[in-house]
C-alpha cells in the first residue's frame, strides 16, 4: 500500500513537470509573441473605435451626471434631518411613544388587579384574563422597543 501511494506521487508529479526540449520552448514563446501582438492591435483597434464613436466622452458625462444626482440627494437627506432636528420631530415622537408604554404598563397593571379580584369570585376567568394582559404587555413592550429602535437608528443615521 505504501509502495503504491509513494508511485502514485511520483507519477503525478512528473505529469506537472513537463521537460520540454529546445525546439518546444522556442515554438512556445513564437505562439506567445504572436499573441502579444494580435492583443495589441485588438486593442488599438478598439480604442479607435471607442474614440471615434464618441462613447469615451459620453460615459464621462454619464458619470458626472450620476456624480451630481448622488451630490444632490445627500445634500436633500441633510437638509431634511436639520429640519427634522430643528422641529423635535424624532424627539417628541420618541417622547409619545415612551409615555404611550407607560400608560399601556398602568393600564395592565390595573387589569392584573382587576382579574387578581375577579379570580377570587370566578377562578377560571382568572387564568383567561392573566393570559390575556401578559399577551398585551408582551406585544406593547415588542411594539414600542421597535418603535424606539428605528427612530434611534434614524436620529443616528444623521
Amino acid at each position: 500500500m505504501k509502495d503504491n501511494n509513494s508511485n502514485q506521487k511520483q507519477s503525478s508529479q512528473e505529469d506537472l513537470v513537463h521537460r520540454w526540449t529546445a525546439n518546444e520552448t522556442v515554438e512556445a514563446i513564437q505562439n506567445v509573441s504572436k499573441n502579444i501582438r494580435e492583443y495589441s492591435s485588438k486593442m488599438r483597434e478598439t480604442m479607435k473605435t471607442l474614440r471615434e464613436s464618441g462613447a469615451i466622452p459620453e460615459m464621462a458625462d454619464a458619470i458626472r451626471e450620476a456624480s451630481f444626482a448622488v451630490r444632490d440627494t445627500v445634500n436633500d437627506i441633510n437638509e431634511t434631518t436639520k429640519e427634522l432636528k430643528r422641529k423635535g420631530a424624532v424627539v417628541e415622537t420618541a417622547s409619545a411613544i415612551e409615555n404611550t408604554l407607560k400608560f399601556a404598563e398602568a393600564s395592565a397593571a390595573t387589569v392584573k388587579e382587576i382579574a387578581t379580584d375577579a379570580g377570587k369570585a370566578s377562578p377560571h376567568t382568572t387564568k383567561a384574563i392573566h393570559d390575556g394582559v401578559d399577551i398585551v404587555k408582551k406585544k406593547t413592550s415588542h411594539v414600542t422597543g421597535k418603535v424606539i429602535k428605528d427612530l434611534k437608528n434614524k436620529v443616528g443615521a444623521k
